[in-house]
C-alpha cells in the first residue's frame, strides 16, 4: 500500500464524472512510482435504508463499505495474468481532514502528449442513434465496426493487434472477474500528438468481484453455490444483445475476433493456475475471510465457465 501523505505525492485537480472523490496525484520525481500521474479513488461507504420500525426506533443507520479499492486491485493483477493490457493499480492511504482515507491508485494510460476519449464518442460518429445513458447501441459489432482501422495500446505488445482484438481480452477479463460495469464510458482510445488513433488501456475496474455486495451477501454466496451467484452476472451494459451472461457475451466477442486472438486469449486464460489467483488475493491486507474465500472462488469458478464453454 502506498502512503501519499508523509511520501511526498502532490494532490492536483479532481476527476469530473462519476460518484465518488477521485483526484490526481503526482509522485515525487524519486519515486519509483515517478513519470505518471496517479487517480486515486476513496474506498466508497454507502448509507443502506432502513425500515420504518427501526426508523421510529431511532437506530442509527447501517452503512456499507464497499470494496471497490480491493477489487481494482484484484483486476489489475488478474489482469496481468492473462497479459490484459490495464492500468496499473495500486492500494493507497491518503488524508482526508482528520482521517486516513484508504482507496485505489491507478497510474494514467495516457502518454505524454496523448488525448483520451471515451468508446462512446466514437460509437456516437458511427450510430447517430447510440444513447450512451441506456447503453442502446453499446454492441459488439458496433464496437467491432467502430474499432475498424483502429490499433492496439500503445506501450504494449498489441501495438500491431487490430484493436477489436484487444477489446476482446477485455471482455474475457470481465467475464473472469465479473464486471458488470463497460459502459462505454469505461473503455477508451487514445491519440498521439500526430494524431494515431489507438485503443486504451483497460481500467476502472472497482465494480468487479462483487465488490459492492457487502460481507453477508459473500456470506450467503457461498452457502448457496458461488457458481449460482456467478450464474447471475449479466452483461447489463449490451442490453441490445439480450439478457446473456458475462460469459456468453465474452465468447461471442471471442467469435467475432481473427483465429490469433481466440488462440492467444484461450492460452493466456488456460495457462492461469488457481493457486496463482490465490496468491493474488491472499496479499490483500484487511480482507475478511468471508470475503477473500469469495473472490477466490469466483476467480475459479468464472475461468472454469469461459474454459469449457469456449
Amino acid at each position: 500500500m502506498i502512503d501519499l501523505a508523509p511520501t511526498g505525492w502532490i494532490p492536483g485537480e479532481r476527476e469530473p464524472g462519476g460518484d465518488e472523490s477521485k483526484r490526481w496525484f503526482t509522485p515525487p520525481d524519486d519515486s519509483p512510482y515517478a513519470g505518471r500521474k496517479w487517480l486515486f479513488k476513496p474506498r466508497r461507504i454507502k448509507e443502506l435504508p432502513l425500515s420504518q420500525k427501526r426508523q421510529l426506533s431511532g437506530d442509527p443507520p447501517d452503512m456499507l463499505v464497499r470494496g471497490d479499492d480491493w477489487a481494482e486491485k484484484v483486476s489489475y493483477e488478474a489482469a496481468r495474468l492473462i497479459a490484459v493490457p490495464a492500468a496499473t493499480t495500486e492500494l493507497g492511504l491518503v488524508n482526508s481532514g482528520n482521517e486516513r482515507t484508504p482507496g485505489s491508485l491507478s497510474r494514467d494510460v495516457r502518454p505524454d502528449g496523448w488525448v483520451l476519449s471515451a468508446g462512446a464518442s466514437l460509437l456516437e460518429e458511427f450510430d447517430e442513434n447510440f444513447d450512451p445513458d441506456s447503453c442502446h447501441g453499446h454492441t459488439i459489432g458496433a464496437i467491432q465496426q467502430a474499432l475498424g482501422g483502429v490499433e492496439g495500446p500503445p506501450e504494449t505488445p498489441y501495438e500491431s493487434w487490430p484493436a477489436f482484438d484487444v477489446f476482446v481480452g477485455y471482455l474475457m477479463l470481465d467475464a473472469w472477474i465479473a464486471n458488470t460495469d463497460r459502459h462505454a464510458y469505461n473503455w477508451a482510445l487514445l491519440q498521439s500528438p500526430n494524431g494515431d488513433l489507438r485503443l486504451a488501456h483497460s481500467f476502472d475496474h472497482g465494480s468487479a468481484l462483487g465488490s459492492g455486495n457487502g460481507e453477508a451477501t459473500h456470506a450467503r454466496a457461498l452457502k448457496n453455490g458461488v457458481e449460482t451467484w456467478c450464474h447471475r452476472g449479466k452483461a447489463s451494459k449490451f442490453p441490445d444483445s439480450g439478457p446473456v451472461t458475462l460469459v456468453e457475451l465474452a465468447l461471442t466477442s471471442l467469435q467475432a475476433a481473427t483465429s490469433r486472438a481466440r488462440d492467444h486469449w484461450m492460452q493466456q486464460l488456460s495457462q492461469v493456475s488457481d493457486q496463482a489467483c490465490e496468491d493474488v488475493v491472499n496479499a490483500l491486507p484487511d480482507l475478511s475471510e468471508v470475503t477473500r474465500r469469495f473472490v477466490i472462488e469466483v476467480l475459479a469458478v468464472n475461468r472454469r465457465r469461459l474454459i469449457d464453454g469456449a
